[in-house]
C-alpha cells in the first residue's frame, strides 16, 4: 500500500479509539510533542521580526545560521583537532520530516528519470517518514532490525545480507521508538559498509541531546572523523530543534555531512520553494547557540522517568531508555487492547507499537509493545505510571479468563 493510501500511525490509532468514551481528560502520550517550558531568552529575537515577513528570506541570515550549526557541530563532536565542517556542508530544513522525506527523490532523480531502481534500508520498526520517502520515489524498501544492527559488532555473524543493494539507509540514534543508542564501533561498522557497497548512509539524531548524563550518544559526524573519513563521504546528519529545544512548531532542523550530497539537496530544495522566514531563522539561530534550555529540557525528561522507574521497574520489560523521551514496552499483552484500555478508564493515549513496523515478521513481533512519549507534567507522572500498570494487570487478566476488555 502507498504513503497517501496508508494512514498514518496516529490517524490509525484514532480510527482504533473513535468508538471510546474516556472516563478522564485526554492525555495524549501517543506523539513526542515535547512538554517543557519555553526559553524566554531563545525566543527573544521573534517579536523584532514581524516586519521580516514582507521580505523573502535573507541568504545572509541563513549563512549566520549555517555559521552558528557548523559551531554547534564542532563544540557537540568535535572531541578530536581533525573535526571540521563548514557552513557549506549544512542544510538549513523546514524541519527533519521535510529533509528526510525529500532526500530520496533530490539525490536520485537523475537515476529515477532513466529508469534505474533504487533501494532504500531503514529501521523496522520505525519513524514513518522513511518508508514514505521511499514509496514516494518507488523504491525497493529493505528493513533492517534492530538486532541485525546490533549483530553487527557484537559478533560476526551478520544476519543482513543485503549491503550490496542498497543505494540509501535511514539510522536512528537515539531510535525512534526504542531508544537504544548505537556505539562508536557500530557507527564504523556501518561508515565502512557504505564505503565498500557504494551507499548513502543517512542518520537521523534529532533525539541526541536528550539523554542520562553524562552519556551523550555518539553521533555519525563524529565516528566518521574517528575513522579518518573527515570529509564524512557517503554521510549526513539530520538535527532538528523540536525535541532538543521543545520548539516543534518552529520547523527548523538542518541536514550535515557529504558536501556533494548537501549541494544536491540544497539545489533540488531551491527550485522546490521550502524554506525558513527570517523570523525562523533568527529564532533558530538564538536556540543553537544556547545550551543552558537544552541542559533544563534534558533534567526534565531524566526526572520523569527516575519518577516513573518506581512505579513500572518490576515490569519484566521496563527500562530507560539510553536516549529521547519514549518508554517502549512490552505489555506481554495485544497492544491495540492496551491502548483501548489506557484510553478508555484512564484518558491516556499511547500508541501500539507495530503500528510503527515495516515488515510482516516486524509486525507480528511488536503485537504486544506499546509507545509512549513521556510529555506529560512531572506531576502526571505517578497517575500515567498506575495507569500503566493497572492496564496490563487488566488486560492479563481479561486474556487469561477470556474475557473482553476495551
Amino acid at each position: 500500500m502507498h504513503f497517501a493510501e496508508r494512514l498514518y500511525p496516529q490517524s490509525r490509532l484514532s480510527a482504533l479509539l473513535s468508538g471510546s468514551s474516556p472516563n478522564k481528560p485526554e492525555l495524549d502520550l501517543s506523539i513526542g510533542e515535547p512538554n517543557v517550558a519555553l526559553d524566554k531568552k531563545v525566543l527573544s529575537t521573534i517579536p523584532a521580526g514581524y516586519s521580516d515577513l514582507a521580505l523573502y528570506p535573507r541568504a545572509s541570515l541563513q549563512y549566520e545560521l549555517q555559521t552558528t550549526i557548523s559551531r554547534w557541530l564542532q563544540s557537540r563532536y568535535g572531541s578530536s583537532r581533525d573535526f571540521s565542517i563548514s557552513p557549506e556542508q549544512i542544510a538549513i530544513l523546514a524541519g527533519s520530516r521535510e529533509g528526510i522525506f525529500m532526500l530520496p527523490i533530490a539525490l536520485f532523480n537523475r537515476q529515477l528519470q532513466q529508469g534505474e531502481q533504487v533501494t532504500i534500508a531503514m529501521p523496522d520498526p520505525g519513524y514513518p517518514i522513511y518508508l514514505a520517502s521511499a514509496e514516494n520515489i518507488g523504491a525497493r524498501v529493505k528493513s533492517i532490525t534492530h538486532k541485525q544492527l546490533h549483530q553487527l559488532t557484537a559478533d560476526a555473524s551478520d544476519t543482513f545480507t543485503d549491503w550490496s543493494q542498497i543505494d540509501l539507509m535511514f539510522v536512528c540514534s537515539p531510535n525512534n521508538p526504542t531508544g537504544e543508542v548505537l556505539p562508536l564501533k557500530q557507527w564504523i561498522r556501518l561508515i565502512e559498509l557504505a564505503k565498500e557497497h557504494q551507499f548513502i548512509l543517512v542518520a537521523d539524531e534529532c533525539y541526541s541531546e536528550i539523554y542520562i548524563e553524562p552519556y551523550a550518544p555518539t553521533g555519525i559526524l563524529e565516528a566518521c572523523v574517528a575513522m579518518g573519513n573527515i570529509h564524512f563521504d557517503n554521510c549526513l546528519a539530520v538535527h532538528s530543534l523540536s525535541k532538543r529545544s521543545g520548539l516543534p512548531g518552529l520547523r527548523s532542523g538542518f541536514m550535515a555531512g557529504d558536501q556533494t550530497l548537501i549541494k544536491k539537496l540544497q539545489a533540488y530544495r531551491n527550485y522546490h520553494g521550502v524554506s525558513l522566514s527570517s523570523i525562523q531563522l533568527s529564532a533558530s539561530q538564538a536556540a543553537w547557540s544556547d545550551e543552558e534550555h537544552v541542559c533544563k529540557n534534558r533534567q526534565t525528561y531524566s526526572k520523569k522517568f527516575t519518577a516513573l522507574t518506581q512505579y513500572l521497574e518490576a515490569l519484566p520489560s521496563y527500562q530507560v531508555p539510553q536516549g529521547g523521551f519514549y518508554l517502549w514496552l512490552d505489555t506481554g499483552c495485544p497492544s491495540e487492547q492496551i491502548c483501548g484500555h489506557l484510553y478508555q478508564h484512564f484518558g491516556i493515549k499511547a500508541l501500539p507499537g507495530h503500528y510503527l513496523a515495516i515488515s510482516a515478521d516486524a509486525v507480528n513481533d511488536y503485537q504486544n509493545y506499546i509507545r509512549i512519549a513521556l510529555v506529560c507534567s512531572q506531576e502526571d507522572i505517578e497517575f500515567v505510571g498506575n495507569a500503566i500498570k493497572e492496564s496490563i494487570l487488566s488486560c492479563s487478566r481479561s486474556n487469561a479468563t477470556g474475557d473482553h476488555v476495551a
